[in-house]
């Protein structure tokens, strides 16, 4: 990093976002700084078990129970005794301890997307979570950080020790070809950068691309790269101040056009495994998955359900379809997309990670996965002796009624 004057030099919006939260007039990449974190976010893995290290530490409440949002986005369909008390334990504990913003099954959803369908993340503010795919709200010029069981610091005290990441500059232009999503751009990039570039750093996403894309696709692109070990990701609002200076000081800059991009599957066991789909189209397929926080947005849900009416899954395949949060379900409902892929034939759950995390519909042995799903990792759907390739929802859904991996623009084009 370049020894660069305070006054001179401009700041990248990470390093603005950070100063605001360290009650700073200024940070730079590298600085250590003392955070209050302007919302706190947990769900059913790990609320009980923060709360019961704060205790062994004498920190009996949470600290500011005001900026949290819990949810029960894992274990809503486990009979485990342990998930179980770990549910029951969050619904007292989150009355007792006045937490703004409970999500108890019926009204859960998954804890990346909830912030935005409420309203509550803004341009700015500083989000921190235990779970790896915080760096996900950057889509709404926000800053999400995980921090693991770390993020326990936050809730006994408010505030938070990090190291400003530098960060990478990523400018997008053009428009995608058919058949290409929001997913495919992401994964390639990601690909691209790579973890050894990534690691620590804050990628910014920028450009025209970038500002005409939907939140969904925003929340895409921030979430895809947490597997190359980003500290985080952001969109920044350029209407706001909280986007870089033209005179910042980036790692590196980036420039693509996302209509070179062709759609992509991710090979197992690896999303970094990134190729076009063109290389894995006819593969073998006995179940696909549609949802995750990456996976059950409305832009995925419309994908899915385009290729999916008038046909069905084939046989032999099953098809789960999970959208992220109860009220995207309800749009997917009001625009008659329950409808197409539930007469396809798919098994619809809601607001859950589901498969993504292992649970609900879990892989058997010599089963093979497409899926829309975070991370294809050995076991991370079930069985260790299976296979998971992660693609588009509209890939996933042709590849459903195929029966095999394939391209839904063909499929569509054939009728």
């Amino acid at each position: 990093m370049p020894n660069v004057s305070h006054r001179t030099v401009g700041h990248t919006a990470v390093e603005k976002i950070l100063a605001r939260a360290a009650r700073r007039d200024r940070v730079r990449a590298d600085d250590v700084v003392w955070a209050e974190p302007d919302m706190i976010t947990a769900h059913d893995l790990n609320y009980h078990r923060h709360r019961k290290l704060m205790a062994s530490l004498g920190y009996p409440d949470l600290a500011v129970p005001e900026k949290m949002l819990v949810t029960i986005d894992h274990t809503t369909h486990s009979s485990a005794p342990g998930h179980l008390e770990a549910q029951a334990y969050m619904r007292g504990d989150t009355k007792a301890q006045n937490v703004r913003w409970f999500f108890d099954t019926g009204r859960h959803g998954i804890s990346h997307n909830l912030p935005l369908e409420i309203g509550a993340l803004a341009p700015g503010m500083l989000l921190v979570a235990a779970d790896t795919r915080a760096p996900a709200l950057g889509c709404g010029g926000a800053i999400g950080i995980a921090l693991g069981m770390s993020v326990t610091l936050a809730l006994a005290t408010g505030k938070v020790w990090l190291r400003v990441p530098r960060s990478i500059r990523v400018d997008l232009h053009g428009t995608p070809r058919d058949g290409v999503m929001s997913r495919d751009i992401a994964q390639w990039i990601a690909a691209r950068i790579g973890a050894d570039a990534g690691d620590y750093k804050c990628i910014e996403f920028c450009g025209p691309y970038v500002r005409n894309a939907s939140q969904d696709e925003r929340h895409t692109l921030c979430n895809a790269v947490v597997d190359i070990g980003v500290k985080t990701a952001i969109c920044p609002d350029e209407s706001t101040p909280w986007h870089s200076d033209d005179d910042a000081v980036f790692e590196r800059r980036l420039a693509w056009d996302v209509g070179d991009i062709e759609p992509q599957v991710c090979l197992p066991p690896d999303p970094q495994l990134c190729v076009p789909l063109t290389q894995a189209l006819g593969t073998p397929i006995t179940s696909a998955f549609i949802g995750s926080c990456i996976g059950g947005k409305m832009e995925d849900l419309r994908g899915a359900a385009r290729v999916l009416r008038g046909r069905r899954v084939a046989a032999g395949a099953r098809l789960t379809v999970i959208p992220a949060t109860q009220a995207i379900y309800r749009q997917a409902l009001s625009e008659g997309l329950v409808a197409d892929i539930s007469l396809a034939g798919a098994e619809i759950a809601v607001g859950v990670c589901g498969p993504c995390y292992g649970t609900h519909a879990p892989l058997g042995d010599g089963d093979t996965s497409i899926c829309t799903a975070t991370r294809n990792d050995t076991g991370r759907l079930g069985s260790m002796q299976s296979k998971v390739y992660i693609a588009n929802a509209a890939v996933v859904a042709a590849s459903a009624v195929a029966g095999r991996i394939a391209d839904p623009v063909a499929l569509e084009a054939g009728g």
